[in-house]
């Protein structure tokens, strides 16, 4: 028996193997990782987690790996084929949730589904992890929600009546990029949604109560999470959350630059935007054209918004780096030999992917299935050599780290090739970099108008 049978509801030391390995494994995955307001996760209480829905996979492993608990999920039953799956689905404490499309009569199976949800919540000892968008999206907004997290937690609260018991913890999820690996990812826990609030008009008239629990959750949500509503728009606001985020923390008065200060100012900006494209919709078409042309220039240059904001890189700091580089550069190749089948193996298989936002998903499980099984036919390999044991003790130590290294340096090397390319530009005075210079410049100032002329709500920044 490959997996213990065990009720979903309990504590599980197996379980608790796993979720660490995992745990350390996405700190690998991610360069950076911040968890805000964690201490709003009620403590021995019936409560729901309930995150943003983006990133497939990955945001059911930003609960499991940032919560502290053993969560149960629910997930679409079509997955549950074959008895090994299924068991291990349920090792993963995941139960399957039957939809109209899986057949009338296998939704009168969520019956029993959802008892056993109503025992985790009273047991207290894992809480339920749900997704009230139903499904994940590419954007960065709030999309419709469904009513089945509300309902359930309708029922659970059965238990307490009009008394606090039943808690939704809305949890904001935003990357750094959703595909790409060493990236960064921050988890925003918002304040604990109590459904007591809502049971007396849900006795009298449960629709009512759930579309307020409902627009309630949707409206903590929001304040968690970025909110590009517009279609037409979204791609301008996106990049000026890179081009404008330094000038807009530096408005505000925002003196650091970590991931919950960058997403306040990017807040603050989004909103101005809003107001902006809702009073005077002409100005923000003009800025989307002028962002617009500057990416195709960034493009076709083949360089990034970061490089530009200097007039140009010190020559000292590019040859002090390229030495380094060099000095470090067997570190790179085995790091390089060490892990990169893995890394090419995921990367070549999800360009297959027509759904872009399993890409992490898969790369993340490819990768804590495919390195330790890697790792040990080098160590296996080393093992059989004539070779001192310090140098093998030295040499598995150094293999989990040498991934991230070998990355970081190529990113390195890549931020140094294009501080040198653009210095050859400016000095042979290229006139798309130029062009690029002072497009950038029109945008900055055209934000900066705008930001002063909503000053008077932000307190008048700058």
């Amino acid at each position: 028996m490959i997996f213990r049978k065990k009720s979903i509801d309990e504590w599980a030391l197996d379980y608790y193997l796993l979720q660490s390995y995992a745990i350390l494994f996405f700190r690998m995955f991610y360069r950076k990782i911040c968890v805000v307001n964690r201490h709003n996760i009620p403590v021995n209480q019936p409560m729901i987690l309930a995150p943003n829905h983006q990133n497939a996979l990955m945001d059911a492993m930003v609960l499991v790996c940032n919560s502290g608990y053993q969560v149960v999920f629910l997930a679409r039953a079509d997955i549950f084929k074959g008895k090994f799956l299924i068991r291990f689905l349920t090792f993963l404490n995941i139960m399957p949730i039957f939809r109209i499309r899986d057949g009338y009569e296998n939704v009168k199976r969520n019956d029993v589904v959802f008892e056993k949800t109503l025992r985790v919540l009273r047991n207290r000892i894992n809480p339920l992890g749900m997704f009230p968008e139903g499904n994940h999206g590419d954007r960065r907004r709030l999309r419709p929600l469904v009513k089945g997290i509300f309902r359930i937690a309708f029922m659970a609260q059965e238990d307490y009546r009009d008394k606090p018991g039943v808690k939704i913890v809305p949890i904001g999820i935003d990357y750094g990029h959703y595909q790409h690996f060493r990236t960064t990812v921050l988890v925003n826990f918002g304040e604990p949604i109590e459904v007591s609030e809502f049971f007396p008009l849900y006795q009298e008239n449960p629709v009512a109560a759930i579309n307020q629990l409902k627009d309630r959750y949707a409206s903590e949500l929001t304040k968690l999470i970025i909110n590009i509503q517009t279609e037409e728009f979204y791609e301008m606001y996106m990049i000026l959350r890179v081009i404008y985020n330094d000038e807009m923390r530096s408005r505000l008065g925002i003196k650091g630059s970590s991931l919950p200060e960058r997403f306040a100012a990017d807040k603050v900006m989004i909103d101005i935007l809003d107001r902006e494209l809702e009073s005077m919709p002409d100005n923000i078409r003009k800025l989307d054209k002028l962002a617009a042309d500057y990416v195709a220039g960034l493009k076709k240059a083949g360089l990034r918004d970061w490089v530009l904001k200097k007039e140009k890189h010190p020559v000292t700091e590019i040859g002090i780096s390229l030495i380094i580089k060099i000095l470090l550069l067997p570190a790179f190749l085995f790091g390089f030999v060490h892990n990169y089948p893995v890394y090419r193996f995921a990367e070549s298989r999800t360009r297959k992917l027509k759904d872009p936002q399993f890409h992490s998903s898969f790369k993340f499980v490819t990768g804590m299935i495919g390195l330790p099984a890697l790792y040990f036919v080098f160590i296996l390999i080393l093992f059989l050599l004539p070779v001192q044991v310090w140098i093998k003790v030295i040499y598995v130590l150094m293999l989990p780290v040498s991934g991230m290294f070998a990355f970081g340096y190529f990113i390195r090397v890549r931020k140094m090739l294009a501080r040198m390319r653009y210095n050859r530009c400016i000095a042979r005075g290229d006139k798309l970099v130029q062009d690029l210079k002072e497009s950038r410049k029109d945008i900055l100032h055209i934000m900066n108008d705008l930001i002063s002329k909503h000053s008077q709500k932000y307190g008048n920044p700058g």
